[in-house]
């Protein structure tokens, strides 16, 4: 798949996670509706500077980013993947816990 395509995927899949529209995103991104949807649909390259923009606006680190575009799983799943993990990582092992007893309160 062209790269262009894989950002522009991995772009949409995130902004819709967030439940933002695309004129919401553009403006924080500070540019037009209508590029961020030629982005979006693979139709114009990107500047890694509006990537590191898109990136810090989602909390996601920059290697993560390109990282997942090498992947065969969806981008913006495999981002929330890592950025989990990286959550995790940083809990001490009571809130490990706690935060374990919250998830699995779910499966009930």
């Amino acid at each position: 798949m062209d790269i262009n395509k894989k950002v522009g995927e991995c772009i949409r899949e995130v902004r819709k996670k967030y439940n933002l529209s695309m004129m919401q995103l553009a403006d924080e991104l500070g540019i037009s509706q209508p590029r961020l949807s030629r982005i979006e649909n693979g139709d114009q390259e990107i500047p890694v500077s509006l990537i590191q923009k898109f990136c810090e606006r989602f909390d996601i680190p920059l290697s993560s980013f390109f990282r997942s575009l090498e992947k065969d799983e969806k981008a913006g799943d495999s981002l929330i993947n890592e950025q989990l993990e990286q959550v995790l990582a940083s809990l001490n092992d009571e809130q490990k816990k706690a935060l374990y007893v919250f998830i699995t309160s779910f499966q009930k």
